[in-house]
């Protein structure tokens, strides 16, 4: 028994599985292509660590110079002048890791939007799940004499079935456009399925790495 009174058997009338399982997988496939991508252009290079760990070494080197005083002038002087040396190749490397990680950024916006035309067009109009309101059965409903049409029985079954989550953003309406009209307050599209495998991927990727990281 749930903790929600959700239904055991959902009274659909369309359900693409097949298509649900191809868009869930592209979407986890493609979400962790984004998500190596972008850690592979936004990490340090190994050039940069290298140099880091160059600067760390000559800034010991020249503070246990300084600390011998006159008598280690000209050594201590050659240490600093390498020191800054180092200090603006560094910054060098670092603007062109930053440089990168807006390059990588503005393609990775362009990719998200070219995929989510893709799979707009692919699935235009083609509803992944509805739900059938000639087959619910509401006991609250039969004793009153209010006439429920069968598309608001839909619409108030889809509700409850996702209670207490909320969906009706911007994106999901986006997602159902080209969708018969009388179908949108109780079905899902193709994109609002690649979304969500896009984004249970991102939190599952997110706790993994966490986890790693302890």
């Amino acid at each position: 028994m749930t903790l929600l009174p959700h239904p055991s058997i959902i009274p659909y009338t369309i359900v693409h599985s097949t298509d649900i399982a191809l868009l869930l997988a592209f979407g986890f496939v493609y979400e962790l292509a984004i998500r190596l991508y972008r850690h592979n252009n936004e990490s340090r290079t190994s050039r940069e660590r290298k140099v880091n760990i160059h600067l760390a070494t000559l800034r010991y080197e020249a503070a246990k110079k300084r600390a011998l005083g006159p008598s280690a002038f000209v050594e201590t002087s050659k240490l600093e002048r390498a020191v800054l040396a180092t200090e603006k190749e560094l910054e060098k490397l670092k603007s062109g890791r930053e440089a990168r990680i807006a390059r990588t950024a503005k393609l990775i916006k362009k990719c998200n939007l070219a995929t989510n035309i893709i799979v707009m067009l692919m699935y235009y109009g083609v509803a992944m799940l509805a739900i059938d309101g000639s087959r619910i059965i509401d006991e609250n409903i039969a004793s009153n004499d209010e006439i429920i049409s069968d598309v608001e029985r839909a619409s108030s079954f889809w509700k409850g079935l996702f209670f207490p989550l909320t969906y009706h953003g911007m994106g999901y309406k986006i997602s159902q456009y080209g969708i018969e009209s009388g179908m949108r307050a109780s079905c899902v599209g193709a994109l609002a399925v690649f979304w969500a495998a896009r984004t249970t991927s991102g939190e599952m990727f997110e706790c993994a790495i966490k986890w790693l990281s302890r």
